[in-house]
């Protein structure tokens, strides 16, 4: 059975890391942000690409490029397969080590870029990507991030996807949600704080995330339960904390996305 989420992600890391990823679905499934930049390379998958003033829906190959603290969100229809691989790196890896970083670092604009590539650039860009991957010394590693970067500087030049932007009621129901999913959050009480009608807001939201306004909430709160959960805290005191109803709420909805139970689902990603 396809679930609609995966929240497993690479943890175990210093410093830089390449991931791969295929399936039908997104890894990650919210608005989100993190402490590292990150070079996300889509091969192939129908995607909604948001970031925090453009958005993006395509089934052509891109490059996404977020700098630390830039909220982002991707999503897959699921009737094609989603495949990407995508290059991580912490704020010490480069900026302390090459003066040339700095301008470099404007390929990840200020809230985030998105590059168009042709085959050409495509497997310039993967084949750097892995070798990064397969590479054992580290000053290697960041020559050659380093290579990409000065590489990708050159694509930003180019002519660039036509991307439209996202209202801004959009990011801050996003934004809303992720700081407050523990409430009790509808689609009224949610446009009211907005200042926007209730129907406009369901209908953008789904148009521009992929995902109903509900579905996203319960989807941002299991992720929030699963952090919780393999803390150790019991399914009664998740459940308080995510915006769930009860314990009994909380183990339909994981049962509804992955078929497990909140324990199974603890026990599978642990193994």
């Amino acid at each position: 059975m396809k679930t609609a989420f995966d929240l497993s992600f690479k943890t175990d890391w210093d410093n830089v890391c390449v991931i791969h990823k295929e399936g039908f679905y997104t890894s990650i499934f919210d608005f989100h942000k993190h402490e590292f930049y990150e070079i996300n390379l889509i091969l192939t998958g129908n995607v909604k690409i948001i970031l925090s003033s453009l958005s993006e829906e395509t089934n052509e190959p891109r490059l996404v490029l977020t700098r630390p603290q830039t909220p982002h969100f991707i999503t897959c229809n699921p009737d094609t397969l989603y495949s990407r691989l995508y290059l991580l790196f912490t704020k010490d890896f480069l900026q302390d080590y090459f003066t040339d970083f700095k301008r470099f670092e404007k390929v990840f604009g200020e809230s985030g870029n998105i590059l168009k590539i042709d085959t050409h650039q495509l497997e310039f860009i993967k084949s750097t990507i892995l070798l990064i991957e397969k590479e054992k010394s580290t000053l290697r590693q960041k020559l050659l991030t380093l290579y990409l970067l000065s590489f990708l500087f050159e694509i930003n030049g180019q002519e660039q996807f036509n991307t439209s932007f996202v209202p801004p009621y959009i990011i801050k129901a996003l934004s809303y949600i992720e700081n407050y999913y523990y409430e009790k959050i509808t689609a009224d009480s949610l446009s009211k704080k907005l200042f926007i009608g209730r129907t406009t807001l369901m209908t953008s939201f789904k148009k521009h995330t992929g995902s109903t306004l509900n579905d996203y909430i319960i989807a941002t709160r299991i992720k929030k339960a699963v952090t919780l959960l393999n803390e150790g805290k019991s399914e009664s005191e998740t459940a308080e904390l995510c915006g769930f109803s009860d314990a009994g709420s909380l183990i339909r909805n994981f049962r509804k996305h992955f078929n497990l139970t909140p324990k199974q689902y603890i026990k599978k990603i642990k193994r």
